[in-house]
C-alpha cells in the first residue's frame, strides 16, 4: 500500500500543487492545501475508487482551496503579491508591444478575481489542459455545464477593464496573446 501510495503522490503532486497555488498565489498556502489533500488521500486509501484516482485528487483539492480562502478571508486580509500590476504597466515604456510579465500577472490577478467555478475550470482547461469530461468528474456538473462556465469566464476575462485597458494602451494585441500567457504560465508554474 505504501509504494502504490508514494506513486500516486509522485504522479499527481505536480498537479494539484499548481491548482493550489495558482488558485492561492502563495506558496505556502498551496504547498499546505497539497499537504492537506495528500493526507486525506492517505486517509481515504481503501475508500477510494483508483480507476478514478485523479479526477478524486483534483475535487479534493478544490474543495480545500474553496475552505482555505473561506477560512483566511475572515481571519485575515491576504497580501496579493500583483497589487501593484496597473502602476507596473502603466510606468512601463510605451511601445507596440505588451510587457509580457506584466500582462502574465496581470492575467493572473484577473483570474484570481474570478469566483468559482469560473476560476477553477479556467485553471484546469487552459493553464492545466484538462478535458471537458475530466473537469466534469471533478466538479461534478455535467459537461454542458462545464462549457457554459468557460465561455462565461473568457467572456468577464476579455470584459476585464485592466486587461481591456492593457491592450489599448499598447495597441491592441493578438487573440493569441491570452491562450500563450496562460500556457507560458502554465509552463513557469511546473518549473
Amino acid at each position: 500500500m505504501q509504494t502504490q501510495y508514494r506513486q500516486a503522490i509522485d504522479q499527481h503532486r505536480q498537479r494539484i500543487f499548481s491548482f493550489a497555488h495558482y488558485s492561492l498565489r502563495a506558496r505556502q498556502d498551496a504547498e499546505d492545501v497539497t499537504q492537506e489533500v495528500f493526507i486525506k488521500l492517505w486517509q481515504h486509501w481503501q475508500k477510494i475508487d483508483h480507476s478514478k484516482l485523479g479526477a478524486w485528487l483534483m475535487r479534493v483539492t478544490h474543495n480545500a482551496v474553496i475552505d482555505h480562502v473561506r477560512k483566511n478571508r475572515s481571519i485575515q486580509k491576504h497580501v496579493d503579491d500583483y497589487a501593484d500590476v496597473s502602476d507596473q504597466a502603466s510606468s512601463e515604456e510605451h511601445g507596440k508591444t505588451i510587457d509580457e510579465q506584466a500582462f502574465k500577472q496581470l492575467l493572473m490577478a484577473a483570474i484570481q478575481s474570478l469566483d468559482d467555478p469560473f476560476r477553477s475550470i479556467v485553471i484546469m482547461r487552459d493553464i492545466q489542459g484538462l478535458s471537458y469530461a475530466e473537469i466534469q468528474k471533478i466538479l461534478d456538473i455535467s459537461e454542458s455545464q462545464v462549457k457554459v462556465y468557460l465561455h462565461r469566464s473568457r467572456r468577464k476575462l476579455r470584459e476585464n477593464p485592466q486587461l481591456r485597458q492593457l491592450f489599448e494602451n499598447y495597441g491592441g494585441a493578438s487573440s493569441n496573446t491570452v491562450a500563450e500567457s496562460t500556457s507560458d504560465i502554465q509552463q513557469a508554474r511546473s518549473d
